[in-house]
């Protein structure tokens, strides 16, 4: 059991294992680590206002030592609870369904043209084109600091193509991030969030091309970071933080030297890690000062961030991402955008591995336009968690078969790698 603990109580010795804002806003670049310095402290206490703390892990420090200062940071941390919702409930299933504000009022309603099963392959050969465009991309960006965007125009007006057609198919095809391109397959799989956000929120297809390049372009500014610094394993000292955040000027530079990149690009490429309260970089704009497509930006790259696997940082499911982004909602992101997103998913997205209410753990393959609580699924283990021969295709709008007196549903999203399970082993 953890325990929340504000910045100001911290103590050499504690172990910490959640941060109260996303690790990419921090020099921490992972989440369990153990306080050894003062340098360290210090670090947090600039960044955050509690961290949850272990006290297994911990050294020299169990929660029960209680001083009058620890009983007065508890108190102003229940205060922050009540103010800033900073507390990970199960997120609200309303969300799936609800449709309130003006960005709900979609501009285009695009119908599915195509099944996931006959949109796959096409989105499979585009995904493998983006990242083929983005590898050249970079390359000649860190060959010339210039490069012509043509090519990666093209793949985009693909990848807005197979979205409309139907966004399951490349949604799925996102959570697959391979080790040796990851540079590569993050940028797309950006970019793809990106569109499935603009074609949930009605956006006409030239402002869906807009989101896609920017999606592919966010992070091309690491093109110009030390290699040692982006792979750095622990935490980022203040000059190597401090270049890191360069990454977001000096991709400018090069984009605004380069052919195909409007200014509607480049305002979404800058405004990808700023945020809401002024806590963001590099101009500290808030609120109202940050584009729409550049809040949209922010809250998609975090979330892939999040769901991203790298070896100094814990890969959290779908579900946890936006139970994240949901209690950061309105202090470091767009509070509506964020619904709206969690909405273009789904609560539980394509890709998350789930449990039924008949004990079976399955994959969630593609969404129900109409009830979004109603996905198809994949079941791959029995109600006993015993692996099935042959997966089960289930759509649980449709499935005549009930447990109990109750239709199927889904009860709990289950943690990344539950019962040894990679769900992409399923639909690759």
């Amino acid at each position: 059991m953890t325990e929340k603990i504000g910045v100001e109580n911290l103590l050499i010795g504690m172990f910490i294992t959640e941060l109260d804002r996303p690790w990419l806003d921090t020099p921490f670049l992972f989440q369990g680590f153990l306080i050894e310095t003062e340098e360290q402290i210090a670090d947090l206490r600039r960044y955050c206002q509690y961290v949850l703390v272990d006290p297994l892990r911990s050294i020299g420090w169990e929660p029960g030592q209680d001083t009058p200062e620890h009983q007065e940071a508890l108190r102003r941390l229940a205060i922050l609870d009540r103010e800033n919702q900073n507390a990970l409930p199960p997120l609200p299933l309303a969300l799936a369904e609800r449709a309130s504000g003006p960005f709900s009022r979609n501009l285009n309603r695009y119908a599915d043209r195509a099944q996931l099963e006959q949109e796959l392959p096409r989105a499979k050969e585009i995904q493998y084109q983006a990242e083929q465009a983005v590898e050249q991309l970079f390359e000649d960006l860190q060959q010339h600091g210039t490069t012509d965007f043509d090519r990666a125009h093209e793949v985009v007006d693909s990848m807005v193509e197979s979205i409309i057609s139907n966004p399951d198919a490349l949604a799925l095809l996102s959570r697959v991030k391979r080790v040796s391109t990851y540079v590569y397959a993050r940028s797309v799989s950006v970019a793809i969030n990106m569109l499935l956000f603009g074609r949930h929120l009605g956006f006409p297809r030239d402002h869906l091309h807009q989101l896609g390049a920017a999606g592919l372009l966010l992070d091309v500014g690491t093109a110009k970071v030390p290699p040692e610094i982006l792979n750095k394993y622990g935490q980022l000292t203040a000059d190597e933080y401090a270049a890191i955040q360069r990454h977001v000027p000096l991709g400018l530079e090069m984009l605004r030297e380069s052919k195909g990149i409007s200014d509607k690009l480049l305002n979404i490429v800058a405004c990808h890690h700023e945020r809401e309260d002024g806590s963001g970089y590099p101009h500290r704009l808030r609120g109202v000062e940050i584009s729409v497509p550049g809040k949209m930006a922010a809250i998609v790259d975090c979330y892939d961030a999040l769901t991203s696997e790298r070896p100094y940082a814990r890969s959290y499911s779908p579900y946890e991402a936006l139970q994240h982004l949901y209690n950061w909602r309105q202090h470091l992101f767009h509070s509506e955008l964020v619904e709206q997103f969690i909405q273009s998913l789904g609560i539980y997205p394509v890709g998350s591995l789930v449990e039924l209410n008949s004990g079976e753990v399955a994959v969630v393959l593609a969404h129900n336009r109409v009830r979004r609580l109603k996905p198809r699924v994949l079941a791959i283990l029995d109600a006993d968690k015993k692996p099935y021969g042959a997966p089960i295709l289930l759509d649980l709008l449709t499935l005549p078969k009930l447990v109990g007196d109750q239709p199927y549903e889904i009860v709990r999203a289950l943690e990344h790698g539950m019962y040894g399970i990679d769900p992409r082993d399923y639909y690759l």
